[in-house]
């Protein structure tokens, strides 16, 4: 405008001092200084449109980082929730990161226009260039944030893998603890009994002696796969079949009894299961 200025004055000089006798439009002075006005005009013109597509821009940018904003703030929200993402989560969280880096690609690519054009500009606003300043900034920030918040759910999924772990060990170990327990109490409940003639009991190496000889259970070197293994908390009553019998194995008085049935065959009733059991888990009836 002030080059506008100087050519306005300098034409009202050169028509104040031309012959008035010859056509002022036909001067050279005149020509010259209407092509220079010509081209300042256009100048002016090109340069307000220049300006308004660098807005144009400008404010799809700042848009675009209002997106990006949002889209950052839900996924620094879920990087910080416990527990593992629901499948929509996980989707809506690679939605918005791709989202990002489209937005980040495109705002790169404008800016680094924009800067083209505002450096070849002959425009000096002052103002623009600190708004471009700016958006450069932002738009360096916003790539740095990325990192980090990709950075942030990679280490809150290997947490999660972790605990999953941690979790598979600690219920491994329960079912191993659980099993010991139980094989334990299988153990504690477990006990065996036999019956037979005594000379089946002898065949055995359960009893020895007889006849001139007491008889004792050989508890070192009887045959164990002879007895039958029973549950002692299921098992309370044993049928002998035969109508005399007598225990050799050692069990505490008052905590079984030999019930007589009406055909006469014995069955031992225990009645203190865990007194019965106390002395020895090996019962040995000898049955006539």
């Amino acid at each position: 405008m002030k080059k506008v200025f100087i050519l306005l004055l300098a034409a009202t000089f050169v028509l104040s001092c031309t012959n008035p006798k010859k056509n002022v439009k036909e001067s050279d002075e005149y020509i010259a200084l209407q092509s220079q006005l010509d081209s300042l005009q256009s100048l002016i013109e090109s340069s307000d449109t220049e300006t308004q597509e660098m807005m144009a821009v400008i404010s799809e940018v700042e848009a675009n980082f209002e997106k990006i904003r949002e889209a950052e703030k839900y996924i620094s929200t879920q990087s910080v929730q416990t527990g593992e993402m629901s499948k929509s989560t996980k989707d809506q969280v690679k939605d918005n990161f791709q989202m990002i880096q489209d937005i980040l690609k495109k705002n790169k690519a404008q800016l680094a226009d924009l800067n083209s054009k505002y450096s070849s500009s002959n425009k000096q606003v002052a103002s623009l260039q600190a708004t471009i300043n700016r958006l450069n900034k932002e738009m360096e920030e916003s790539s740095s944030r990325l990192v980090f918040l990709q950075s942030e759910l990679s280490k809150r999924d290997e947490a999660i893998v972790q605990l999953s772990e941690d979790m598979g060990e600690l219920a491994q170990h329960a079912e191993e603890q659980q099993a010991k327990i139980k094989a334990q109490e299988k153990s504690i409940n477990t006990a065996y009994y036999v019956f037979g003639t005594s000379s089946e009991l002898k065949d055995q190496r359960i009893l020895a002696g007889g006849f001139l000889k007491s008889t004792k259970v050989m508890s070192e070197t009887f045959n164990k796969d002879y007895f039958l293994e029973i549950d002692i908390r299921e098992v309370t009553q044993i049928p002998l079949y035969t109508t005399k019998a007598r225990l050799w194995s050692n069990h505490p008085e008052g905590t079984y009894e030999l019930e007589e049935a009406s055909n006469g065959n014995l069955t031992l009733h225990i009645t203190d299961t865990q007194r019965f059991w106390s002395l020895t888990k090996f019962l040995i009836v000898e049955v006539k």
